[in-house]
């Protein structure tokens, strides 16, 4: 009896501890989410005064809809796209148990998505590296895997973007602005390469530092899964999914009369996922809307009707992961000792 409650004496004061040393964790993650959120109202209060908000809703009435609903498809189309890409990166990494099957995969990318969409980006690529280690997998395999699935994603983007802004489309959009981006997008471009064609030399240097190993390992893991044999797949995946975007967006632009080219909506999503990738506001909510109303006013576009279509986008992007929301409510992602405990206890049943 004493025994038993020495240990629930430890085990509260151990709580009470970890309790305690999360605490500046948790007020630090929320001073940086207002600090997104005040960037998000603040874009938002700028173009408020730059245009005639009883403008745009007559620009809502005038909407094909049929169009959105398109969009909004495409967007669930690439949920399980990303889980399918996820899943080859982990098969990769020889990460995966009996619990990671493929269509489970699918589900957590889902979950992540919606995350990334009402939450900062960060929060949806958390959430799936926590589920993937109720699933059994250690801490630093989740979160490698999500870092080298999300990794792939946006160096496909900037090399797309790096392809794009070098047609005549880039030199319309971005005008004076357009080589200073393409020397940006080409120096990412190049040094990503760089780094992964010399990631076994590179590594070993980094590994005998204590706090560069991280940096050893996920340059080597990175190398094996992208030039390995799942390789030529998870890239063909991203080029997919970043190729719906771009018939998302012209579908967003058809819905509102605008006639856009595949090679102007290719631009559109050059800079609107772009600006997404910056963390400094709420999953680029207000960055975006700045950027497109730029871009499309050398199109002859009016303000109101491009803060439309970029608040569309975002909106189609919400509604697009609303599967990974009733996964969410509905999935049971039980951990793998528990879930091993009743599977024993129902054996001996």
């Amino acid at each position: 009896m004493l025994r038993s409650r020495t240990l629930d004496e430890k085990q509260g004061r151990a709580s009470d501890f970890q309790m305690i040393s999360t605490t500046p964790g948790r007020a630090r993650q929320l001073a940086i989410f207002a600090a997104k959120l005040l960037v998000s109202g603040a874009c938002f209060w700028y173009l408020s005064w730059q245009i005639d908000l009883s403008q745009v809703i007559p620009a809502v009435l005038m909407q094909d809809f049929r169009w959105i609903a398109f969009a909004i498809l495409l967007v669930v189309l690439q949920i399980p796209l990303v889980g399918v890409r996820w899943s080859n990166v982990v098969d990769a990494l020889t990460m995966r148990n009996s619990r990671m099957t493929q269509i489970v995969m699918i589900v957590i990318a889902g979950i992540g998505l919606f995350f990334a969409q009402v939450l900062p980006s960060v929060a949806g690529d958390g959430m799936r590296a926590w589920l993937l280690v109720r699933l059994g997998c250690d801490w630093r395999n989740a979160v490698l895997s999500v870092i080298i699935d999300r990794g792939v994603g946006v160096a496909l983007l900037v090399a797309l973007g790096f392809v794009i802004l070098l047609l005549p489309a880039g030199h319309t959009a971005l005008g004076e602005f357009r080589d200073p981006v393409v020397v940006v997008y080409g120096g990412l471009l190049l040094a990503g390469v760089l780094v992964l064609l010399l990631a076994p030399t590179i590594a070993l240097p980094l590994a005998r530092w204590r706090y560069s190993g991280w940096l050893a390992r996920l340059t080597t893991d990175a190398h094996n899964v992208l030039f390995g044999p799942r390789g030529p797949a998870i890239l063909a995946i991203g080029c997919l999914i970043h190729a719906l975007t771009i018939v998302l967006v012209w579908s967003l632009g058809r819905a509102q009369g605008l006639d856009l080219p595949i090679s102007d909506a290719a631009v559109l999503v050059t800079a609107m996922v772009g600006v997404t990738l910056l963390p400094i506001s709420i999953s680029g909510w207000g960055l975006r809307e700045l950027a497109v109303i730029s871009l499309l006013g050398r199109y002859g576009v009016a303000p109101e009707k491009a803060l439309l279509f970029s608040v569309c986008f975002g909106l189609t992007l919400a509604i697009g992961s609303l599967p990974g929301a009733l996964a969410w409510l509905s999935y049971s992602f039980m951990p793998a000792r528990r879930s091993a405990r009743l599977a024993g206890e129902q054996a001996r049943l």
